[in-house]
């Protein structure tokens, strides 16, 4: 029974750890989205900034 118990809570851990890796996965790929929106908005900036000149 002991054995069961621990082999359940292995699988748990595991499974606990897999969650966290794609929730890791997933907040670094929307970092990387939001970093590519803020260079295109500095370009777009960049753009207007040259129309005034």
């Amino acid at each position: 029974m002991a054995h069961e118990e621990r082999r359940t809570m292995s699988q748990k851990a595991e499974a606990n750890l897999d969650n966290l890796s794609n929730e890791h996965e997933s907040t670094l790929q929307q970092l990387a989205d939001a970093n590519r929106e803020i260079e295109e908005l500095k370009l777009q900036i960049a753009w207007l900034e040259r129309s005034y000149e």
